[in-house]
């Protein structure tokens, strides 16, 4: 995936309730720091400008999320009932998250029972290697 830019937001889903986007990686969820230049809420408001809630401290409700570095499918509650909702979800554990890691190395690094045995890898596929 390319670097975070303003206008390369994708959308996963959207419906009345939610839009899920794809964050992309070290790209902050939002602030109000004026040296910050991208954000996540930056983003949505130069796409959907329409769904930003003056009410809002970000100006939209994020469900959840992601740390700076993380890319991934974040979820955004698109008003106050659904926000509640996706609040009580994460509060009573109701929402499983998954998290896959993308490790490169190369053969020389370490050897591959190394790797099997600290990431509990069953295979390994050349480089880049991925945990199956």
């Amino acid at each position: 995936m390319e670097p975070g830019s303003v206008g390369n937001l994708r959308v996963i889903y959207r419906s009345r309730d939610f839009l899920v986007v794809n964050k992309h990686w070290d790209v902050r969820i939002d602030s109000k720091a004026w040296w910050e230049t991208l954000t996540l809420q930056q983003q949505l408001r130069h796409r959907f400008p329409e769904l930003a809630d003056p009410d809002t401290y970000y100006g939209f409700r994020f469900c959840h999320q992601l740390d700076f570095s993380t890319s991934g499918a974040l979820c955004v509650a698109l008003n106050k009932a659904a926000a509640g909702s996706a609040y009580r979800s994460f509060k009573d554990r109701r929402v499983t998250k998954a998290y896959l890691a993308l490790a490169v190395r190369t053969q020389n690094q370490a050897s591959r029972s190394w790797w099997s045995w600290n990431t509990g890898c069953t295979q390994v596929i050349p480089s880049p290697k991925y945990c199956c």
